[in-house]
């Protein structure tokens, strides 16, 4: 836990960088990677050992924290089945990534490289709708909560809400095509790298049915991005924030129902010639911040935290989306995102528990044919 004071949310100085903010931060994605290790084992089994090398890929790994125990996983997999095998670790993201962190997690305590065998680490930066590994080159592809968040930026007028899943009508719809779009994309650019009778293994938010809900849907952390639409609707009324931009502003992610996964690998020739569904469930991960309430955590101490975890992965999507187009100088987009966090962190301490959100997540594994 951070020893840093209530009411001063840590600032993440590059959103998802930013000297292991992140990392510190991002309890709620490493519960999904951990939950992951029989599905990679069970990948790994069904490798050819009998290759030159085999080469591993994280799509969207972040400062790379996270990972390590998915790679811990995979390592003593192939290690354990051929203790000489080299093994070449890719870790892909934005070029805005914190690489220094990635490698520093890479090569520290709970990193990888003094494992048994032969292990080489790469980085190739660049997003996961482009190419980002040589045609037919991966045997063992994993991603882990990344391809819920779209391509690029996208505006569209959505009065009332930021968040796709509260979005109507024919906004509602163009997040929906946006979406499908993406995910096939991601899906084709995998076909193209992931070799003959290599492995998919991808986690992501995702979405189910709830009538119970105005929106239709518990869509992952809805509760989540209510607050942050209050929040930003409140600075909006104080004069800090512009108003148009604040309607054009859309969190850039989906939440896919099982449906949607399904949809492009069923309906593209391409990609249904591409590869086999394995398995497709949806599971619930654990909340820490909610256990946090659970065991009686001091509510100052929760707010913190959970203020931390939104501002980790959320900032830098902020700063772009509406910071920037409401300030006149970086400075000012800083103030900005100190003043929006701060405030979403008095939110979470005012109103203790009420913005916890049901974790949702995806499984798809695919075998390339």
């Amino acid at each position: 836990m951070s020893n840093q004071q209530p009411g001063k949310t840590p600032r993440a100085t590059e959103g998802m960088g930013g000297e292991g903010f992140y990392d510190s931060y991002s309890a709620i994605q490493r519960n999904a990677v951990l939950g992951q290790s029989e599905r990679l084992k069970s990948a790994v089994r069904d490798l050819d050992m009998n290759r030159p090398e085999l080469r591993v890929i994280d799509y969207g790994c972040g400062p790379g924290r996270n990972s390590m125990a998915a790679f811990h996983a995979v390592l003593d997999e192939i290690h354990d089945l051929r203790p000489d095998m080299p093994v070449v670790t890719i870790h892909t993201d934005q070029i805005g990534n914190d690489w220094n962190d990635l490698f520093a997690n890479i090569a520290g305590p709970e990193g990888y490289l003094d494992r048994a065998g032969p292990v080489r680490p790469e980085a190739s930066a660049g997003s996961f709708f482009d190419a980002v590994a040589s045609a037919g080159s991966i045997d063992l592809g994993m991603s882990f909560m990344a391809s819920h968040w779209l391509d690029g930026a996208i505006r569209i007028s959505s009065p009332g809400t930021l968040f796709f899943a509260d979005m109507k009508g024919e906004a509602r719809q163009a997040i929906r095509d946006k979406a499908d779009r993406d995910w096939s994309l991601f899906l084709r650019q995998r076909a193209r790298e992931v070799r003959s009778g290599g492995w998919l293994v991808i986690e992501a938010m995702s979405a189910i049915k709830n009538p119970d809900d105005h929106s239709g849907l518990s869509a992952g952390g809805h509760r989540l991005y209510r607050a942050f639409w209050r929040v930003a609707d409140g600075m909006v009324k104080d004069g800090l924030l512009d108003p148009a931009s604040l309607e054009m502003f859309v969190f850039p992610l989906y939440f896919r129902e099982l449906h949607e996964f399904r949809a492009p690998l069923e309906r593209e020739a391409d990609l249904r010639e591409a590869f086999e569904i394995v398995e497709l469930v949806s599971e619930l991960i654990p909340n820490p911040y909610e256990q946090m309430l659970e065991d009686g955590a001091d509510p100052a101490e929760y707010a913190q935290a959970y203020a931390a975890f939104a501002r980790g992965f959320s900032e830098s999507a902020f700063r772009n989306g509406l910071f920037k187009p409401s300030a006149a100088s970086d400075d000012e987009v800083d103030r900005l995102a100190d003043t929006f966090f701060e405030r979403l962190e008095s939110l979470f301490a005012a109103e203790l528990g009420q913005h916890i959100f049901e974790n949702h997540s995806m499984t798809l594994v695919l075998r390339r044919r």
